[in-house]
């Protein structure tokens, strides 16, 4: 399917999961996101040389060209949502504070921070101060707004990162965060809908194992059992939330499991050397924009940047977020069934599966009149052919008929 109409499939499932028994006319009124580097669009401080790596060459190579703020080559999940939704993307919340202007925020605001967490992972602002600047700017938006808004929230596994960061790597203790990082994701959904939002994507961790990582060959299954315990809470977590208000709609884009499927099917898409991000460190050492004492890069990038699901070694591309986005919208096509890479909306196969009967009809009404049409042409090519025939053959007569009339008349004037 091509990215047009992926993103119809993708609005479609918007409009149906998350506007569920309000109508579908209904449309998303603003986006507003929460998390951390995987939804960042420019909170980092770009002027504070210590976190300003997104706002670094190479950092949006792909798109627009330059630095944008993103963990990335280009767009991110946030864009891609953005597009989906007919809404901009929303402005930084660093950006909305430096230039102001009430005028910027009716259409949603990003909050989400590079690094950022459930708790303070590295040092920035978690989820739940997040939340709290969102409370501070929600005068700005009357309750019918709020209502047919829709939020991002991504939270892909800062928390695990900085645990793992501060033991060498030794993964002994980790499973005991799980459930704290799942009660802040869902705390903060409540938090959230109490302001007066009610449509919620919310996004499962990111998968550590299938990370970068220097002669690396397939993702480590030692994160295995944290993934799915992470999994399954998150799957409570929102059952829960949904019990208790009937009036939310809340979605889960597996992020786990769309990773699992493009590692599983890379030529699908297109990648290559998917354990080799694009921008790759310099002996091993060096993050992805930095840059020696006279400004000489200590990074290198790849050739071709398209064959890459990831830019450095944590964050995905452009083409890896838009293979993501791509199976979030249409699923994968089984034997018998659809499988989805989104959880809690039931109507989604169905409205997919109900767009691709139209499709496939509309394809078999195509078939059917263009085989009509050649039929039609082979039918008057023989009518042509018979015509040449016809006309070859009295033209073959004529001629001899004239031949006769010669000779006749040949013969009256010797007599």
């Amino acid at each position: 399917m091509d990215a047009m109409f992926s993103q119809a499939l993708l609005l479609i499932v918007i409009i149906l999961s998350l506007f569920a028994g309000r109508g579908i006319a209904d449309k998303a009124q603003a986006l507003f996101v929460f998390g951390e580097s995987y939804a960042d669009t420019g909170n980092r401080n770009q002027y504070n040389q210590s976190v300003n790596q997104s706002w670094r060459r190479p950092y949006g190579l792909t798109w627009p060209g330059y630095p944008a703020g993103r963990f990335s080559s280009g767009k991110i999940q946030t864009d891609f949502w953005g597009d989906v939704l007919g809404l901009p993307v929303p402005i930084a919340y660093e950006l909305l504070r430096s230039h102001g202007g009430k005028a910027k925020t009716r259409q949603g605001v990003n909050f989400a921070v590079g690094a950022s967490g459930i708790f303070q992972a590295f040092g920035f602002i978690t989820v739940a101060q997040q939340v709290k600047q969102f409370k501070e700017l929600s005068h700005e938006f009357d309750s019918h707004k709020l209502s047919r808004s829709v939020v991002l929230i991504s939270v892909a596994g800062s928390d695990y990162r900085a645990f793992l960061s501060g033991r060498n790597g030794s993964t002994e203790g980790l499973i005991d965060l799980v459930q704290p990082v799942v009660n802040g994701i869902i705390d903060a959904v409540k938090d959230l809908y109490e302001v007066g939002l009610r449509n919620f994507a919310v996004s499962n961790t990111g998968h550590f194992g299938c990370e970068p990582q220097i002669g690396k060959t397939s993702c480590n299954s030692n994160f295995d059992e944290l993934l799915a315990l992470h999994t399954r809470l998150l799957r409570e977590g929102v059952e829960s939330l949904r019990s208790n208000h009937k009036d939310l709609s809340i979605i889960i884009t597996d992020l786990v499991s769309a990773t699992n499927y493009v590692f599983s099917n890379p030529q699908q898409f297109g990648f290559e050397d998917l354990f080799v991000p694009c921008c790759a460190q310099k002996g091993g050492i060096n993050l992805c924009g930095e840059v020696d004492e006279v400004g000489r890069a200590l990074y290198e990038v790849c050739s071709d940047v398209a064959k890459k699901f990831f830019w450095d070694f944590v964050h995905p591309t452009q083409r890896g977020w838009h293979a993501i986005m791509s199976l979030y919208s249409n699923g994968v096509k089984g034997e018998n069934t659809r499988i989805s890479f989104i959880e809690g909306a039931p109507n989604i196969i169905k409205a997919i599966s109900n767009v691709e009967e139209i499709i496939n009809a509309q394809r078999n009404s195509f078939q059917i009149l263009e085989n009509r049409v050649g039929a039609t042409k082979k039918r008057l090519e023989e009518v042509e052919n018979k015509r040449k025939n016809i006309g070859e053959q009295s033209h073959k007569i004529l001629k001899a008929a004239s031949e006769s009339m010669k000779v006749f008349f040949s013969k009256l004037d010797s007599d």
